[in-house]
């Protein structure tokens, strides 16, 4: 179950994607790590830049071209298995859209999104969190 001070941790880290350029500075104020995973598209250099920044401040990150199958069937279904652990990124829609509802079965839920539109529909972004609803308990 996410606590009190976790979604609020996770709220102002969510805001913060945004302005991935001053994330590494805004962070050390906060205890890392807060994300199981940060995961990135290589393919974006603004996504690739996040991912850094995060890493720096002491994040774990994986970054992925697009699909998200890897870090799905060796990592994420095996520890979202023992439980809730948040995770964050800046990725295409599409691999948001498979991340939450492969999320969805273990009582997880996308917290916080901003898109992030280019002058080709191509390569828009989008930031997310995703965690446990807060009082949520999972049912075993």
């Amino acid at each position: 179950m996410i606590t009190r001070r976790e979604l609020i941790q996770a709220s102002v880290l969510a805001s913060l994607l945004p302005t991935h350029s001053n994330a590494a500075i805004l962070l050390e104020q906060t205890p890392p790590p807060f994300f199981y995973k940060v995961i990135f598209d290589r393919r974006f250099p603004a996504s690739v830049e996040l991912a850094n920044n995060l890493q720096a401040a002491g994040e774990s990150i994986y970054g992925i071209t697009g699909d998200i199958t890897e870090i799905w069937f060796h990592d994420l279904y095996h520890r979202w298995k023992q439980g809730p652990a948040p995770i964050a990124g800046m990725t295409a829609p599409g691999a948001l859209f498979c991340l939450e509802r492969l999320a969805w079965d273990h009582g997880l839920r996308v917290l916080s999104r901003a898109y992030y539109p280019s002058a080709d529909d191509s390569s828009a972004l989008v930031t997310w969190v995703i965690g446990a609803r807060f009082g949520y308990q999972r049912k075993s």
